[in-house]
């Protein structure tokens, strides 16, 4: 499987290799962004992992007992820890209930594994509970912690964990695995837009995001120039579950500031729309620029709060809207 992702191959041998000299850590720390496949690359580990007759010693086999278990979803060596329903944090008895799993004999004849995604959401009483893990681990258990904000764990936590940083080496390679995957235009484009991340390209391509980012920041223009209401385009964007048009509307702040302060487009994430930004980024000052994102920062600080979200919206598309008075 780990095949079908030419990127991780590298990370995979390493690890496969240092397992079969005996040399495997008791925890890792699979980091970097999203979308790199940090959450395959731990589930595909804990298979073979648990496979009593990897192939090569460096694939599960997918045929034995410990294969067809985890397949099915209901090995009893392995454990995975995800916020519990309706909180976004891991809590303290998820980790006591799995220290208590681990402290047992393997049902087989090898590892016990648990797989911690996102393991930045365990709450500080948690991280707390798993250091005593961490330190005295039992025998043939690994651990897993998979995060792209590795820093938001406690750096007690982080050193008694191997970290291992998947990344994209080969830009190449990445845009034939997406090619090969989607059939529209623009890959390497949505490539960008990931930060090459291929996983979060191939989302953002199959959700058509192009589309939908060219409308958006069409709403900004139209509000720049006196032909959008911007009460009516909060209202929309308001919708948005993760303040998806607010984060864009920060990303763009950002590269009409690098345009505005540099005179060049080199390095602006937006290359979609590295026209229209240029164009605004001219007309518009840089303290303009900074109060607006200043004003977003503010928001996006307070979006899991219990303040309007539609007034918050409002006001800083209003305050796009005076600001931008003149274009």
């Amino acid at each position: 499987m780990i095949k079908e992702y030419q990127w991780l191959e590298s990370f995979w041998e390493r690890l496969t290799a240092a397992h079969r000299q005996n040399r495997l850590p008791h925890a890792l720390l699979l980091t970097g962004q999203s979308g790199m496949g940090k959450a395959v690359f731990a589930e595909e580990l804990a298979r073979y992992l648990l496979c009593e007759h990897p192939i090569e010693g460096s694939s599960p086999c997918r045929q034995c007992t410990g294969c067809t278990l985890f397949a099915a979803g209901s090995n009893p060596d392995y454990f995975r820890l995800t916020p519990v329903e309706d909180s976004r944090v891991i809590k303290i008895d998820q980790i006591r209930e799995l220290t208590e799993k681990l402290s047992l004999s393997s049902h087989g004849a090898g590892y016990k594994v648990a797989v911690l995604i996102p393991a930045d959401a365990l709450n500080i009483n948690a991280a707390n509970s798993l250091l005593k893990t961490l330190e005295e681990p039992s025998d043939n258990t690994v651990l897993v912690l998979v995060s792209a904000n590795p820093s938001r764990l406690p750096a007690t936590i982080r050193s008694r964990c191997q970290e291992v940083r998947i990344q994209v080496t080969d830009r190449e390679s990445t845009t034939r695995w997406l090619s090969a995957r989607y059939d529209g235009p623009s890959p390497d484009v949505y490539l960008a837009l990931a930060n090459g991340a291929p996983l979060q390209a191939l989302q953002l391509a199959q959700e058509q995001t192009l589309e939908e980012r060219q409308r958006r920041f069409r709403a900004l223009v139209g509000i720049h120039a006196g032909q959008e209401s911007p009460l009516t385009v909060a209202q929309d964007w308001a919708a948005d579950e993760d303040l998806k048009g607010l984060r864009w509307m920060r990303e763009w702040l950002m590269d009409m500031l690098r345009i505005r302060i540099s005179g060049e487009t080199q390095g602006i994430h937006g290359v979609d729309l590295q026209e229209g930004l240029t164009m605004l980024a001219r007309k518009l000052d840089s303290r303009v620029l900074f109060g607006l994102l200043d004003g977003i920062n503010r928001i996006l600080k307070l979006a899991d709060s219990t303040l309007n979200r539609q007034m918050m919206m409002e006001d800083i598309l209003l305050a796009w809207a005076e600001q931008a008075s003149g274009y």
